[in-house]
């Protein structure tokens, strides 16, 4: 559906501002879309975040301080959900060989079991996902499109 539709606009808008209100649009229904997703597993889409990137870095694991550089959203508060994520038994921190103010963050095997369980829309090719509509070669011209746009 178009955007001028979706928030009932009437007005025309310039190329520029029409092309970032559909971006803050479309990443505000996207989140919405994968925040349903996580609700069932007890997780926020930085906590998600947080699983994935440290099931990448796996066994190695990461510190804190990596995994902040690595967030999707810079500004969470990367500690706390660390710290939530230890508790809830989906990740473990071990201390640093060699510099015991460090500490490495790995995921869990109860964390890697969560996270093969998560099914994301943006993961599923069916009817009604996001991107369902494009062909691979459209899904990737568009990722090329958002890189060009932020730079």
């Amino acid at each position: 559906m178009k955007l001028e539709v979706e928030i009932k606009s009437t007005k025309p808008m310039p190329p520029r501002e029409r092309a970032v209100v559909n971006l803050l649009f479309t990443a505000s229904w996207l989140d919405c879309q994968i925040s349903r997703s996580l609700r069932p597993f007890g997780l926020t889409g930085p906590q998600y975040n947080i699983l994935r990137i440290l099931n990448g870095s796996h066994p190695t694991g990461l510190s804190v301080l990596e995994i902040k550089s690595r967030m999707l959203d810079r500004s969470s508060n990367v500690s706390r959900l660390v710290e939530k994520l230890r508790l809830a038994g989906l990740l473990e921190r071990i201390p640093h060989d060699s510099d015991r103010r460090m500490v490495i963050v790995t995921i869990s095997e109860m964390g890697q079991k969560v996270l093969s369980d998560i099914q994301l829309p943006t993961n599923m090719a069916a009817k009604g996902t996001p991107g369902a509509k494009m062909s691979d070669s459209e899904l990737e011209e568009l990722a090329h499109l958002l890189d060009k746009f932020r730079g």
